[in-house]
């Protein structure tokens, strides 16, 4: 977590991730979380856990009073504001952490709209807040106790000594990798748009003159790629312009220190200096000659400033440097020819060593030089070209398709998210209960591609077929258990679908309009069944003004009526999207 209670936290906390049930089913080849073995005597989950989350569900879905948890919702944000002022911090906090279960109550039953969530997160935020900027009060009045165990730990950042690499003789190619932790699909665009920009100015800046720039981005790695860089900067003159000639020489022609400071930041003696006219004023200039530095020595200044200048909307701190960037940096290969740029950013230090493809392990795989990279790249099978990444997908995922004799639905948002979600792309088909055909295309759909990332496929006639296709990162090994867990979670989320839908049909959408009068629309406005009926009261209005026939009138007020019954159903309150 980066900030607790609006406050940034340092040193960074930890989450401990959730869902260890799925790793579980896994493990255990079980089709579902209530067949997963407790213990080896044959207890289940099913057996310590399915009554309770029936019992949970049954509260939460249909015996929980509205009304009374929202006075309660009250009573406990009121207690958080006593407790705070009886300086009891940690009972204050207590009641954030039931307005929140009551929150979650309250959203299960589907009783809160858009703009009443809206107040709820900012009601809990604020009391958050209040707690946070207690508790680092309080514990800066103790004199911050805990922060003396740090120097216990020992918590060090690598040890870095910078050497001055050696100049080379000849033009090179140059290679810089940034390592990281999987970055969001749209930071990869936003990074390699980045690289783009920053990179020819990072050249011209450093006057290198270069044959060929390339710049690739992955979800673990950012590259940039340089044939041919110049060995050193050219010699630079040119004439610098100082401050006028009047502050310059005193009045009897002495150099002031304006005139000495000038000739200090150049490197000229101050007899050197020479007075010009220059629009129209005169002022002392310097003959400025700058010998061209190694190509080695000027990367080696300006690639951590390079890699700082690389932004993103939403960045993370993860080490004691506080240094920020979309994901860890784990790595970094800066190598000119095959000379080594030394150099630290975010606690790493640069080095030759790239790593393979995380499901072998991320492997650290040493690199002689630029052209070493490319070859170990294509030989991991890591296709480091975003549009290559692109086209190879959609290859496989349409070989796979025919093989099957389906097409998959054009849906060029869907590619791109996946191009940017792999490095080495290998697409597999899936499949499920055809039972599940008989859900709603949206739902299915959604289910595959919002949740899952899979490509749909379809009949001939367009209908929907049992099959889906996904994309892993890696290799054909394992690729049947890959394929068998990938059938399980789709399983399970059109089972929950299935669920919903079969509920909620067991009823017509009229009577689910109580349930709406419990749904806040606006807290001025009322309820969203307040606002059903004015929608249903213009009806007749309007008709009548567009001189409407009656017939189609009582059919539109008909409509009318139940318009926004939907979204007391269960499927809309799960999948709040559709």
């Amino acid at each position: 977590f980066q900030q607790a209670g609006g406050m940034e936290l340092n040193p960074v906390s930890v989450e401990i991730t959730y869902g260890v049930e799925r790793i579980v089913l896994a493990l255990q080849n079980k089709n579902s979380a209530w067949e997963i073995d407790w213990m080896d005597n044959g207890l289940t989950y099913a057996d310590m856990m399915l009554q309770e989350e029936i019992e949970h569900c049954r509260y939460y879905f249909d015996v929980a009073d509205v009304e009374a948890l929202r006075q309660i919702y009250d009573t406990y944000e009121r207690e958080h504001g006593r407790a705070l002022e009886g300086d009891a911090l940690i009972s204050a906090y207590d009641y954030v952490l039931k307005c929140s279960h009551l929150f979650n109550v309250l959203d299960t039953r589907g009783a809160i709209g858009v703009t009443e969530r809206a107040k709820f997160f900012r009601s809990m935020r604020d009391m958050t807040r209040n707690v946070a900027q207690a508790y680092v009060a309080k514990r800066e009045e103790l004199g911050y106790p805990l922060l003396k165990m740090m120097e216990q730990w020992g918590v060090e950042l690598p040890e870095f000594k910078a050497s001055v690499p050696p100049a080379p003789e000849s033009e090179a190619d140059f290679v810089l990798e940034i390592g990281v932790e999987e970055l969001p699909a749209d930071d990869v665009d936003d990074a390699l748009l980045q690289l783009r920009s920053l990179a020819p100015k990072l050249f011209e800046e450093l006057r290198l003159e270069y044959k060929k720039l390339h710049c690739f981005a992955t979800p673990r790695r950012l590259v940039m790629l340089v044939e041919k860089l110049a060995a050193r900067q050219p010699d630079e003159e040119f004439i610098a312009k100082g401050p006028p000639a009047s502050r310059a020489f005193d009045a009897d022609g002495n150099p002031t220190k304006a005139a000495e400071g000038f000739a200090r930041s150049r490197g000229i003696d101050v007899s050197a200096l020479k007075v010009e006219e220059i629009d129209g004023g005169e002022y002392v200039t310097a003959n400025v000659h700058n010998e061209g530095q190694p190509a080695t020595v000027v990367l080696q200044e300006a690639l951590p400033k390079f890699i700082a200048d690389i932004k993103f909307g939403k960045s993370m701190r993860w080490n004691e440097t506080g240094i920020a960037f979309s994901r860890p940096i784990r790595w970094i290969v800066a190598l000119y020819g095959e000379t080594l740029i030394p150099f630290q950013y975010a606690g790493v230090i640069s080095g030759n060593t790239t790593r393979g493809l995380r499901p072998n392990g991320s492997p650290e795989l040493a690199v002689k030089d630029p052209g070493a990279y490319l070859g170990i790249m294509a030989q991991e099978n890591i296709f480091l070209n975003r549009e290559e990444r692109r086209e190879i997908i959609l290859d496989q995922i349409s070989g796979l398709a025919d093989s099957i004799g389906a097409t998959i639905p054009n849906d060029p948002g869907l590619l791109d998210e996946v191009t940017n979600l792999v490095e080495a792309p290998l697409a597999f088909s899936g499949s499920f209960d055809e039972r599940y055909l008989q859900l709603p295309r949206e739902v299915l759909i959604t289910v595959m591609r919002k949740h899952q990332r899979y490509f749909p496929v379809e009949d001939s006639n367009g209908n929907l077929m049992a099959h889906f296709i996904g994309v892993r990162n890696g290799d054909l090994e394992h690729l049947d258990k890959v394929t068998k867990g990938n059938e399980h979670v789709i399983l399970a989320r059109f089972s929950d679908a299935d669920y919903f839908i079969s509920q909620d049909v067991k009823k017509p959408l009229k009577d689910y309009l109580p349930r709406l009068d419990t749904l806040v629309f606006h807290e001025r406005l009322g309820s969203m069944l307040a606002k059903n009926d004015r929608v249903a009261g213009l009806v007749s209005r309007l008709g009548k003004l567009l001189d409407v026939d009656k017939e189609d009138i009582k059919i539109a007020e008909k409509a009318g009526k139940i318009s926004k019954a939907d979204l007391a159903t269960q499927m809309v309150v799960e999948m709040t999207s559709l």
